[in-house]
């Protein structure tokens, strides 16, 4: 009884080795396929990749340090803006006093280089100065500029004195007329002394580069 049980267990014994001589470790343990990013040929082109976008960063940086780098300057402003040829061409507008200043105002662009006959009390003339911001110049005024972008120009009072609706004015005065605004009459204007003229002037109107002051260029004077 004891040798069958004996054997039974031998047998026994040798099926768990057959068993475990006969399963394939390997087999079970299968792995599965690498995604496309952890593949060789796509870690070879992250590689390439980052290294073209090292060269290209390098090459824009050593562009910017380099002082022979060919910069685009912006385009050049205008010096001057022409007044439209209707006013140009139009005879010389009667403007005395505080009605013909208010007339010209009121038209605005369209009284830009018109010439007008007044009167006048104007001040001793000094060179003003441009502004250097401002993009856009009546012609008149940008003839009369200087190498310094300053002007000759006299600030006068528009209307005849003691005319309670007076108007502050600049007079702008070509050099070839200088002296015939010298030669102007002085007499006492409100306890100031300043020169009377009746003259034909171009109308500008508020200019920007004259810091919106009333302006006009004097083109003739006429005996007081």
């Amino acid at each position: 009884m004891a040798d069958q049980q004996e054997e039974a267990v031998q047998r026994e014994g040798d099926r768990r080795q057959d068993s475990r001589r006969g399963w394939d470790r390997r087999q079970g343990d299968r792995r599965t396929p690498l995604p496309v990013w952890r593949r060789p040929w796509a870690l070879v082109a992250y590689g390439v990749v980052g290294t073209l976008l090292i060269v290209l960063l390098l090459r824009g940086v050593d562009r910017d340090d380099d002082p022979g780098a060919v910069v685009t300057a912006p385009p050049p402003r205008p010096a001057a803006q022409q007044p439209s040829a209707a006013a140009t061409s139009a005879p010389p507008l009667e403007a005395f006093g505080a009605a013909g200043f208010e007339r010209l105002t009121i038209e605005g662009e369209a009284a830009v280089g018109r010439r007008v006959r007044t009167e006048l009390y104007c001040d001793a003339p000094n060179a003003i100065a441009l502004r250097q911001d401002v993009t856009l110049v009546d012609s008149a005024v940008a003839a009369l500029r200087n190498v310094e972008g300053r002007v000759p120009a006299a600030s006068c009072e528009w209307g005849a004195r003691g005319d309670e609706r007076r108007e502050d004015f600049l007079l702008l005065i070509p050099p070839d007329l200088a002296d015939d605004f010298a030669a102007a009459p002085v007499t006492t204007d409100d306890f100031v002394r300043r020169r009377r003229l009746i003259a034909e002037v171009e109308w500008v109107g508020r200019s920007e580069a004259l810091a919106l002051r009333t302006a006009g260029v004097l083109r003739r004077v006429f005996p007081a």
